[in-house]
């Protein structure tokens, strides 16, 4: 059972939640390899969402498997790495994300009040 009161807990359904919007964010103007897609991450994201890679390659997987974002190989300082690159079907469910967000972040923020 999942501990309601603890930081982590939250935090852990924060980057879940997060994942996919900050990756096509973090891909929507440029092609990346896994690090510095995660570093991109909590940069944009001001360290609120901070992807391991247990949450960041699943996710980059099934982005990919549903036609989001594609991926090819490319040598980076002597060592093979994917690249991923966002598609237009994830251009646009970008831009979805992004108004879908901006609509319920004002409603959350009226929650808040401690």
């Amino acid at each position: 059972m999942p501990d309601l009161e603890s930081p982590d807990y939250w935090q852990k359904l924060i980057n879940q939640g997060l994942i996919r919007f900050f990756l096509l964010k973090a891909l929507k103007d440029e092609a990346l390899y896994g690090y510095v897609i995660s570093q991109k991450i909590d940069d944009l994201s001001w360290g609120a969402c901070k992807p391991t890679e247990g949450t960041l390659y699943p996710a980059l997987n099934q982005l990919q498997k549903e036609g989001y974002v594609t991926v090819h190989g490319t040598i980076f300082k002597g060592r093979e790495r994917k690249v991923y690159q966002i598609t237009p079907k994830g251009k646009s469910a970008f831009r979805i994300a992004a108004k879908t967000y901006g609509e319920i972040m004002p409603l959350i923020n009226k929650a808040i009040v401690l």
